[in-house]
């Protein structure tokens, strides 16, 4: 069986709209008790991502850390950005980085949000391409 990647391409443009979809996936995976790790491609995203978790949504929970936390190894979220490596497994990979997370093969899926910024959906579709010729399932989501 092979691995499902899902590509969300935003009608929005900027970071926020971005950030907000990987809250709302994360949320949906955690409560089908599913691990995740969001990965970002810089500090500032990710503390981003961090605090929107505790704001945008006001009758939710969603238990998370950062990859340098010492919890890191038991929360069912984790955030993380550039090339952290991971210390342990997760079940979903939310990437919000313009790269493949190193470490793609370990996930069972994977949630790849596209930004309508040109340079993004280059990159998106350089991502698309490398997935596809690894063989994995593709889905493609118009948000």
């Amino acid at each position: 069986m092979s691995l499902n990647v899902d590509f969300y391409v935003l009608k929005e443009t900027g970071a926020e709209a971005s950030a907000l979809l990987a809250c709302r996936l994360a949320e949906k995976a955690y409560l089908h008790h599913k691990t995740v790790y969001i990965h970002c491609a810089e500090n500032k995203t990710a503390a981003a991502i961090d605090q929107l978790l505790w704001t945008f949504k006001e009758e939710s929970f969603i238990p998370h850390t950062n990859t340098a936390a010492a919890t890191a190894h038991d929360a069912p979220i984790v955030i993380g950005y550039n090339n952290d490596r991971l210390n342990r497994d997760y079940d979903i990979l939310i990437n919000l980085h313009p790269e493949i997370n190193p470490d793609w093969q370990k996930f069972s899926r994977i949630l790849d949000i596209i930004a309508n910024e040109p340079l993004s959906k280059e990159l998106g579709r350089q991502r698309y391409k490398y997935y596809r010729e690894a063989q994995c399932q593709l889905n493609l989501h118009e948000l």
